[in-house]
């Protein structure tokens, strides 16, 4: 049977928390990864070239080909990967699924913020703003999870990957930033390690080391 691919940059972007869930699920793909071109212009063709190539009805990176099927679009991903190989990682209720639905709404909307302002040339300018404009989000995060360990329920469901991937991004940022809001977030992030095979993940050699591509005016 053939792995399945999961094609992106070569970036973390949105694909490292979709890695990381495959990677905590057991499941072996291939991690394809598309370059961009040289500076100044860091042109997209290596992608362009191929994008129509694969039979997909929506190219698009992130993508995931498991035989026939041919996804793109990040939440459909998650879906997808989720309901095939644990589907409580979707929610085991219809409460937890909405949860999770609801959380991945308010996550994405986070990672947005810092994300846009990290690409600007004048990114040293922007991101000390986008962080003070997203404290009141991420302490309504802490407020909601007292008493928790997963982000949905008593277990880890793939909303935890993705926060996982903002706090990191942050901490790379800024590594203050978190600690000072709360010390809940190292704990956190360390109880997110401590599941199956996602430290071996966070210490393989990547190619796709950095948070952005290398036009952003921060990359990582």
């Amino acid at each position: 049977m053939q792995q399945p691919i999961l094609g992106y940059w070569e970036a973390r972007g949105y694909a490292e928390p979709l890695r990381m869930l495959l990677t905590h699920l057991g499941v072996a793909f291939e991690d394809r990864l598309y370059h961009f071109g040289p500076a100044p212009d860091f042109n997209r063709l290596e992608w362009i070239n191929v994008k129509e190539t694969l039979g997909m009805e929506f190219p698009n990176l992130p993508y995931f080909i498991d035989e026939n099927i041919k996804l793109s679009e990040t939440l459909a991903i998650y879906e997808y990967i989720c309901a095939k190989y644990n589907p409580s990682y979707l929610g085991n209720t219809i409460v937890e699924k909405a949860y999770v639905s609801m959380i991945t709404g308010v996550l994405r909307d986070l990672n947005s913020q810092v994300s846009n302002a990290c690409y600007p040339k004048e990114a040293a300018a922007l991101i000390p703003r986008a962080l003070e404009s997203q404290r009141p989000v991420i302490a309504r995060l802490v407020k909601y999870l007292e008493g928790k360990t997963f982000l949905v329920g008593d277990h880890p469901t793939y909303v935890d990957f993705l926060l996982y991937e903002i706090l990191d991004k942050l901490d790379a940022i800024d590594a203050s930033y978190l600690a000072g809001i709360s010390p809940w977030f190292v704990a956190y992030k360390r109880h997110i390690r401590s599941l199956a095979h996602v430290e071996e993940f966070i210490s393989r050699p990547s190619k796709s080391h950095l948070f952005h591509g290398p036009m952003a005016g921060w990359s990582g």
